[in-house]
């Protein structure tokens, strides 16, 4: 037991010792810290560098100092100022001169103003806009003000600017966008078109395929030209697409196939509205072929749900079903592969139910959602 005790005593003694050099440690910053923020040439330093034109006057209107931003800006050097009253400088156009000397008269009494638009006439006899702010400061016992200026002709010929560059490179994507939604249907006629000089119906059926999964895509980018964003489609929009488009291949006819479908409307970016679309795709055209027998009515449902934190996109019909000795996870159809790997492509879930018809339910939990296990429970 004296050992223990002993041992406890040593690690006690280490703990404080390391809290005293912490501490000491702490006390050098904040004295360093009071060092500087005494030393002139920093504030000097501070003052002259900063990007932003200021001013200090006293109460009685006399300019006693501004930086090299505020000479950049009226065109006056500092010593054509210092210790002149700004309200009789050619500074300030005459009839602002009479708001200049009520904002004065606040000052004197402890009051602020600000921002305050006012104009004023630079050397070369330009007039330019500006916007000030003023705040009292006491220095060895004079109240002085300080004011800040801001070029707000400046600042918006910058928002401008930056405006137009921004929708020059909208501009540019939405072009981007256009020539890859041409492009992919370009590929989608020449699909077309080696599909009608082929013979064989199995060879024609994975062209089908193929087709339908460009097409996906396509109808992706043609969503994300009409939208109103450039980087994220209505989902229940591209989804009805894509549908139609399914429906015209394997029902161009009103037949014995209803697809029932509840949408929800919901922007999402194209990272996952694609590949979900993709997955729509695959599991839709896998139930129009192979869901039903002949002549006999069936119905594919749709249904797209948008939750706080993850989307489900459940695709069921209510036909044959899977063969019972089939091994999902072990199938050799592209299709439903294709299913999986989109699946993990998004981080999502994927539930099923194979018998007495089949049922697939993705779930995709959102950007930034972290908590997957509570989702997915």
């Amino acid at each position: 037991m004296q050992e223990e005790y002993s041992h406890m005593g040593g690690g006690a003694t280490e703990d404080s010792d390391h809290f005293e050099s912490e501490k000491s440690l702490l006390n050098e910053y904040e004295i360093l810290s009071e060092d500087i923020r005494n030393s002139n040439e920093f504030l000097n330093l501070l003052l002259d560098q900063n990007p932003d034109p200021w001013y200090l006057y006293d109460l009685k209107g006399f300019l006693i100092d501004c930086n090299q931003s505020f000479e950049d800006l009226v065109g006056y050097t500092r010593m054509d100022l210092v210790g002149k009253c700004f309200l009789h400088l050619k500074l300030l156009p005459l009839i602002q001169r009479a708001r200049a000397k009520i904002i004065l008269d606040k000052n004197a009494v402890g009051m602020i103003s600000g921002p305050d638009e006012f104009e004023f006439i630079t050397k070369s006899g330009d007039l330019i806009n500006v916007e000030l702010k003023n705040s009292l400061i006491d220095i060895k016992d004079r109240k002085l003000v300080l004011v800040t200026v801001r070029d707000v002709e400046n600042h918006l010929k910058k928002e401008k600017e930056l405006e137009s560059r921004t929708e020059a490179r909208e501009k540019m994507i939405e072009e981007l966008y256009r020539q890859i939604e041409k492009n992919l249907q370009i590929v989608t006629s020449l699909m077309n078109l080696q599909k009608a000089h082929m013979r064989d119906d199995k060879d024609a059926e994975l062209l089908q395929d193929t087709h339908n999964r460009v097409k996906s895509i396509r109808k992706a980018y043609e969503k994300l030209i009409q939208s109103p964003e450039l980087s994220r489609i209505n989902f229940a929009e591209y989804s009805k697409s894509i549908l139609s488009g399914l429906l015209s291949t394997y029902a161009p006819e009103p037949g014995n196939i209803s697809l029932n479908v509840e949408l929800e409307d919901t922007f999402m970016d194209m990272g996952t509205s694609i590949p979900l679309g993709m997955i729509l795709t695959e599991l839709v055209s896998n139930s129009f072929r192979h869901a039903f027998k002949p002549n006999i009515m069936g119905e594919i449902r749709i249904i797209f749900k948008n939750y706080p934190d993850y989307y489900v996109l459940r695709v069921q019909d209510n036909g044959d079903g899977f063969p019972d000795d089939v091994n999902f996870d072990r199938t050799h159809s592209l299709g439903l592969q294709l299913v999986k790997s989109l699946v993990n492509q998004i981080d999502g879930n994927m539930k099923r139910k194979l018998s007495g018809g089949s049922c697939f339910s993705i779930e995709v939990p959102k950007l930034g959602s972290l908590d997957l296990n509570q989702v997915y429970e």
